[in-house]
């Protein structure tokens, strides 16, 4: 898919969650189970996006949720068939504008300290190092928690 792949925005609908499931196995080594997803989709402080291909297949999808005035990324995703196309990129970006417009003050996510390609991105889209999670994952594995302030100042 050299010229890309075509795609369109929504929000998350249960009738996706059992598309969410299956690729979060695709893209994680803990996934989150599907009655996690459809909890997201009902809790309180959520921002949640999709995008889907013409024929209605996910191709990424992003899940946040609001903790107080910073717009907290719990999941962000490519499925692999659609990486290297900056879809995560306009997720995230996506998930920026969404703060600014609502007076947000920043975005916070936590990043397995190995997964350098998903650092990069972040960085390249001005967030910082914030700290380390120790043993965050379910193997144990850290997090390192990156975060960007987009707090306007007049």
């Amino acid at each position: 898919m050299s010229d890309g792949v075509r795609v369109s925005l929504r929000a998350a609908q249960p009738g996706d969650i059992r598309a969410l499931a299956a690729a979060e196995h695709e893209c994680f080594e803990d996934p989150w189970p599907g009655p996690y997803f459809a909890s997201e989709l009902v809790a309180p402080a959520r921002f949640h996006r999709v995008l889907v291909t013409a024929d209605g297949t996910l191709a990424a999808y992003l899940f946040t949720a609001w903790q107080y005035l910073d717009l907290h990324v719990l999941k962000v995703a490519t499925l692999p068939a659609y990486r290297r196309q900056g879809l995560g990129r306009r997720l995230m970006e996506i998930a920026e504008n969404h703060a600014r417009q609502v007076g947000g003050e920043s975005l916070t996510l936590e990043v397995r300290t190995t997964n350098e390609p998903a650092i990069g991105l972040y960085q390249a889209l001005g967030f910082e190092p914030a700290g380390i999670r120790p043993g965050y994952y379910s193997d144990l594995s850290d997090a390192l928690v990156m975060t960007k302030s987009i707090r306007c100042t007049n």
